[in-house]
């Protein structure tokens, strides 16, 4: 359209959205509703021949139509019909527009395309899990929609087509655009032109030039391995002779060809993902049977389970859709294990029990059950793991998107151990290609450094992502231990109380018995045994008291170094590793994707080897394993107190409850010159006794944050050597 457009009316040209062989798109903004389209026009310089006219205005007239009939979808981007009080910036418009074609007019969407979120720098590898699966679910929604309700053929489908628009609340949804290759066709019509993108159409459009609505398939599966990538599937640096060639030999399963590194011109068939990537195992594992039906190099039965020949028809129905559904489908709990340096990733249902979790992670690191602490990042809505949680409660949707640009926590859940351990972590990570190519003097072809720049990139991510993670992890565990601390504020406030009730009821019954001697009103046959008896309550008594006081004195202290140290401390090491960019992944980011420079094998070899220096100092930071060391014994330490003051408060209870039957059978001997019953007396002390050496854990522990309840003694006992070492740890 002519640029003198620059204002019309209450509208406001903002700027130009992109443009393609013979049309560009405008956004435009009204300045007084703060309403925003884009409007989508062919070239005034469009120079072509009668007939291409003739096609292109039909095709034009078709996507008009057919964007006015896309509303309410949430899919596909829908033509905007603008009211009367626009009428003179639609005709102002139009009356610009080349052949006097109505101008079409959309919805404008602010997030830009797909084409160019794979561009940016965190992409390169491919997108986040959380990413590819509403990227598939607008393809798999938007298709469908055309095929069966419209009865279209987009033939056009690529990551430039799909465009996002981000919602207030930082949503984020994808929308199909750009209808102008769009046709009308039966599911049976074969059609006979050579449409649609490079890397993008199927090998039966350049083979034969006959094709039916498969080739859309052919077209999610490209977009499909690339956003999973960040890479196209079919050698795209070859010469597109080659790329057919080698698509029309393919295996049916196969969803990557490669070239090989050392021998030019050898191609290698995948039927995994060929290059790394930042999805799941579970993830992978659904969506190569996906691409696997999308990328049959046979249009007759692409999409279509055990199909050999014959076109598709609509007695045969493709399953692919439901290949996406099964991916869509998965809900992939993240979880880190922090000593171990490790991400753990499961797929969970509403029927798995915790149990089946439990043994899960034990198998995977070599860990017991009984020792496993399961820890929620702050702002986890199931807020802690209780006895009845279950693995679906810990699996947040909102968390999925672990981008960086996502301000959820990089995993669901993180593993602590509750026993002293010796924290490790796996080798670097590494790719084939940069271990065989690194410090070699060989001179290797452009796509090979190219590939090599991908790689390392990876590498960097991934070692950066995991090293936030557990960095991340320990803040989130201080925080966590002081939360879990102040709630027992309040059962320790119930401890004290009951304390002085049952110092009260101990020295009322000390003063009761006392006046009963001088009165000389408690006449005992054995009264010897009854001394013994009445002074072992009191010793047990003062025992527990000595241990809840002990214990209380341990908990201030415990909570006094996580607020004072453990907090400041982890927040500290966080901040610090994590501005000093200690991989250099945003250097590498800014020379060798943002601005293009060329790598070298001498280059990426100090890189590795920085990368490999960086690593381990980082594990080995004294900071930072004193940090592990004291978050550690903090909380071994803690997983002590509640269930010792709530079994102490019980056995003080206990105590008083015993108390009030001692005074009960006092009153008869009190009024009566037949002594009581000193074998009552007797029993009643040594079942209580016996009843706080032996105890038995609660039924009501939870699963994995506490520890069995042992004797109240042997916790006096161990309480006290705790408090010893902690003590001395302080000073």
């Amino acid at each position: 359209m002519p640029h003198k457009l620059h204002r019309v009316g209450d509208w406001q040209l903002i700027r130009q959205l992109g443009q393609g062989g013979f049309g560009e798109v405008q956004q435009w903004k009204n300045i007084v509703t703060n309403q925003e389209i884009a409007t989508k026009h062919i070239k005034n310089d469009t120079n072509i021949g009668a007939d291409q006219e003739r096609k292109l205005k039909e095709r034009w007239i078709k996507e008009y139509n057919w964007t006015r009939q896309f509303q309410n979808l949430t899919f596909i981007v829908a033509g905007v019909q603008l009211g009367d009080e626009s009428a003179e910036f639609i005709k102002q418009l139009n009356d610009n527009h080349i052949w006097q074609l109505p101008v079409i007019i959309l919805e404008y969407c602010n997030g830009g395309d797909v084409r160019k979120l794979l561009q940016q720098a965190p992409n390169v590898n491919g997108l986040v899990q959380s990413e590819v699966c509403n990227i598939l679910s607008c393809l798999r929604q938007s298709v469908v929609f055309l095929h069966n309700t419209c009865g279209i053929c987009h033939r056009d489908l690529k990551p430039d087509n799909i465009v996002i628009h981000r919602l207030p609340n930082s949503r984020k949804l994808y929308k199909l655009t750009d209808f102008g290759l769009a046709r009308n066709m039966p599911a049976e019509t074969m059609l006979q032109s050579v449409v649609g993108t490079r890397h993008y159409f199927a090998p039966e459009v350049v083979d034969s030039g006959k094709y039916n609505n498969s080739v859309d398939f052919w077209s999610m599966g490209i977009i499909g391995y690339e956003i999973a990538t960040g890479v196209l599937p079919f050698i795209p640096h070859q010469k597109p002779f080659n790329i057919h060639f080698n698509l029309c030999k393919k295996p049916r399963n196969c969803i990557a060809i490669t070239e090989d590194v050392e021998e030019e011109e050898r191609f290698h068939f995948h039927t995994e993902l060929a290059v790394k990537h930042h999805l799941s195992s579970h993830f992978v594992a659904k969506l190569k049977e996906f691409l696997s039906l999308a990328l049959d190099s046979d249009y007759s039965r692409r999409g279509i389970q055990g199909a050999t020949d014959g076109v598709q028809g609509p007695s045969r129905s493709p399953i692919i859709f439901t290949k996406i559904d099964d991916l869509l489908g998965l809900k992939v709990l993240t979880l880190f294990v922090a000593f171990k340096y490790q991400r753990l990733e499961y797929v969970v249902t509403p029927t798995m029990a915790m149990s089946e979790l439990a043994l899960k992670i034990a198998k995977d690191t070599d860990m017991k059950v009984d020792s496993l602490y399961l820890m929620l990042p702050t702002g986890h809505p199931h807020g802690r793991v209780t006895r009845v949680t279950q693995p679906i409660d810990l699996y947040v949707d909102e968390w999925c998107d672990t981008s960086e640009a996502s301000k959820g926590p990089p995993v669901m859940v993180y593993i602590f151990n509750m026993k002293h351990c010796d924290y490790s972590a796996p080798p670097c990570c590494m790719t084939d290609l940069v271990q065989n190519c690194i410090g070699s003097q060989k001179k290797w072809p452009p796509w090979v450094m190219d590939r090599m720049v991908l790689d390392i990139h990876y590498i960097l991510s991934k070692e950066h992502a995991t090293m936030r993670t557990m960095l991340f992890g320990f803040k989130e565990h201080a925080m966590s231990l002081e939360h879990d601390m102040l709630i027992y504020q309040s059962v320790i406030k119930t401890v004290n109380i009951e304390k002085e009730q049952c110092c009260g009821a101990m020295s009322h019954f000390d003063a009761l018995i006392s006046a009963a001697k001088q009165q000389n009103k408690l006449n005992m046959a054995n009264k010897e045994e009854f001394e013994t008896n009445v002074q072992r309550l009191a010793n047990l008594s003062n025992e527990i008291i000595s241990l809840i006081e002990q214990t209380i004195h341990h908990y201030d202290s415990s909570l006094g170094i996580i607020r004072d140290v453990a907090i400041k401390q982890s927040a500290d090491i966080y901040k610090s590793f994590m501005d000093a960019d200690t991989y250099k992944l945003s250097r590498f980011r800014k020379l060798y994707i943002t601005h293009g420079d060329k790598l070298s094998c001498s280059d990426a070899y100090n890189i590795v080897i920085n990368l490999a220096k960086e690593r381990h100092s980082l594990l080995m930071d004294e900071k930072l394993k004193f940090l592990r060391e004291s978050l550690n014994q903090a909380l071994n330490r803690f997983a002590i107190i509640p269930n010792t003051l709530q079994t102490a408060c019980q056995r003080l209870k206990d105590i008083r409850m015993q108390l009030l039957q001692l005074n009960l059978q006092m009153l008869p001997a009190a009024t009566s010159n037949e002594p009581p019953s000193m074998l009552q007396l007797s029993n009643a002390i040594s079942q209580l006794h016996f009843d706080t050496v032996n105890e038995v854990p609660s039924a009501d522990l939870d699963t994995f944050d506490s520890f069995n309840t042992r004797s109240i003694i042997d916790q006096a006992l161990q309480t006290s050597l705790l408090l010893e070492n902690a003590m001395e740890t302080e000073q």
